[in-house]
């Protein structure tokens, strides 16, 4: 399950049930419709070790937390590593 934060203040989430690796942006982003679950910054996609082999294999399409939401990934690549300018 995928889910939405940005990057500049809630950065690295930490799932209860989920291990977050990397994150990818969605289409469009920054100018998005995609808006962080915890703030009102635009969000990023980020995935499990299941959803990011997923995009490596070329799925685009992300289901998140509930199921009405779905998310759509750019083809920029995953992102992974320190997140530079993150407050968290």
């Amino acid at each position: 399950m995928s889910i939405c934060r940005c990057i500049e203040v809630h950065c690295w989430p930490r799932g209860r049930k989920q291990e977050y690796v990397a994150y990818v942006k969605p289409v469009g982003y920054p100018d998005t419709a995609l808006i962080c679950g915890r703030c009102n910054n635009p969000g990023v996609i980020w995935l499990t070790h299941e959803e990011k082999a997923a995009y490596e294999n070329g799925i685009r399409i992300f289901n998140g937390p509930n199921r009405f939401t779905r998310m759509r990934a750019d083809d920029g690549g995953t992102h992974e590593g320190q997140v530079v300018g993150c407050l968290m």
